[in-house]
């Protein structure tokens, strides 16, 4: 793949190329959290910043009906691709700041929303498929309108069907962000992309997946403030991921005399 003027630089002033995804070892998901650790370390305070920005965003999109949960899923990932930014930045020696949160409205913001419209359209495809008129009652919460004697294990197993049909729809959104950001992709060529990374590094992310549950429940069992470190270190453990897996040096040749 050609090298794309939004490519990174090395640490030694060389420039990075995008190229087709690289399979990586499995121990390479504790260098890549490791790296979220220490990235974190060095700015927590604008992270923590960015978490309750975000958190505040998405509570507030909660108390309207339908609308906020549509822009909530519409800006979603111009966050994500902000974040991301913020990440380079970072990995380049520089200084991460609240202001990347919002950073991705000034790149490719009509990709990024359009992103979203196609990870709404296709979850919401799935799970009507999945759980029929139960959905839209669950998703606007009117709860009363489900019968009370519905199959509990009807439920769940609908449940499970859909959330196996959402991996691929989150493989293909797993990197996406960042490759639309950082190299002007298309949404379906960034979609593509992701899907073939995660693909051949399933059983990397396999273990990488099982590590993050533990974290997450930390996060939610401390009431939600260990979120504010976890997702942090998960946003740039994503970050060098991706730079392992989709980028190389660019090695430039001096003509000899």
């Amino acid at each position: 793949m050609p090298s794309s003027p939004y490519s990174p630089s090395s640490p030694d002033g060389g420039a990075y190329r995008l190229v087709f995804p690289k399979v990586c070892k499995t121990r390479d998901v504790v260098t890549w959290l490791r790296e979220g650790k220490q990235q974190f370390k060095r700015a927590p305070g604008p992270w923590v910043t960015c978490m309750l920005i975000w958190f505040a965003f998405s509570l507030l999109m909660s108390f309207i009906p339908i609308i906020g949960q549509i822009l909530s899923g519409l800006l979603n990932y111009v966050f994500i691709a902000g974040l991301m930014l913020g990440c380079y930045e970072a990995h380049q020696g520089g200084t991460f700041t609240s202001q990347y949160m919002f950073a991705g409205f000034k790149h490719n913001v009509s990709k990024l929303v359009g992103l979203g419209v196609v990870s709404m359209v296709v979850s919401g495809g799935i799970m009507w498929l999945a759980l029929g008129d139960m959905y839209p009652a669950m998703l606007s919460g009117d709860l009363e309108t489900i019968p009370a004697d519905i199959d509990i294990e009807g439920l769940l197993l609908s449940i499970l069907i859909a959330s196996l049909l959402l991996i691929p729809l989150m493989m293909g959104l797993w990197f996406a962000p960042v490759l639309i950001i950082r190299h002007d992709l298309s949404i379906f060529a960034a979609l593509r992309l992701s899907f073939v990374a995660c693909f051949i590094n399933t059983l990397p992310f396999f273990w990488y997946g099982l590590i993050l549950i533990p974290m997450l429940l930390f996060g939610m069992f401390t009431l939600g403030l260990g979120l504010l470190i976890v997702l942090p270190v998960i946003m740039i453990s994503i970050y060098a991921s991706y730079v392992q897996i989709f980028l190389e040096p660019v090695v430039v040749t001096t003509p000899v005399d």
